[in-house]
């Protein structure tokens, strides 16, 4: 048996210190939250629709969310896509998105009525738009939070990266 090859040069090994930032700040953690407490609620919701706390809850819930995730995504897409290196994580950031798009505006559209009484006016929508805005609200909910756990997946956690 002969000597032991030994590798000319040392490994190349990233220190965790010079790793590219991976978390997210107070205010994207808060985010996460309230989208989560937004998802129970909201199941809470199609499984009870005629408890009222939750329903004022998950409306006041939403509408905090639409505040604080508008802003943060006009500063956060245009820096996430210019870092962003793999096409499939583009790809699902923008699947992502058009999801949250639709969860809000469907979810601001089921609002209007209840805005509307709260001036003075009584008026809803129609039945089969009202239904077509659950369907939409309910399922988009759920594509947006299993794009969103992959989103953090890939981002945040990095599997399968150094």
């Amino acid at each position: 048996m002969g000597q032991a090859i030994r590798h000319p040069a040392p490994l190349a090994i990233t220190p965790i210190s010079h790793a590219p930032p991976r978390g997210g700040n107070l205010r994207s953690g808060i985010q996460t939250a309230l989208f989560a407490a937004l998802f129970v609620s909201g199941l809470a919701l199609w499984l009870w629709p005629q408890d009222a706390i939750v329903v004022l809850a998950h409306l006041a819930g939403g509408l905090v969310l639409l505040v604080l995730l508008v802003p943060w995504l006009v500063r956060h897409l245009p820096t996430g896509l210019a870092h962003s290196q793999r096409r499939g994580f583009t790809i699902l950031s923008w699947a992502l998105l058009a999801a949250f798009v639709l969860v809000l505006a469907t979810g601001v559209a089921m609002s209007l009525p209840a805005g509307a009484w709260i001036a003075g006016v009584v008026w809803f929508w129609p039945r089969e738009v009202t239904e077509a805005l659950s369907f939409l609200h309910l399922w988009g909910s759920w594509a947006a939070a299993a794009g969103f756990v992959l989103h953090l997946g890939l981002r945040h956690w990095a599997w399968g990266q150094p």
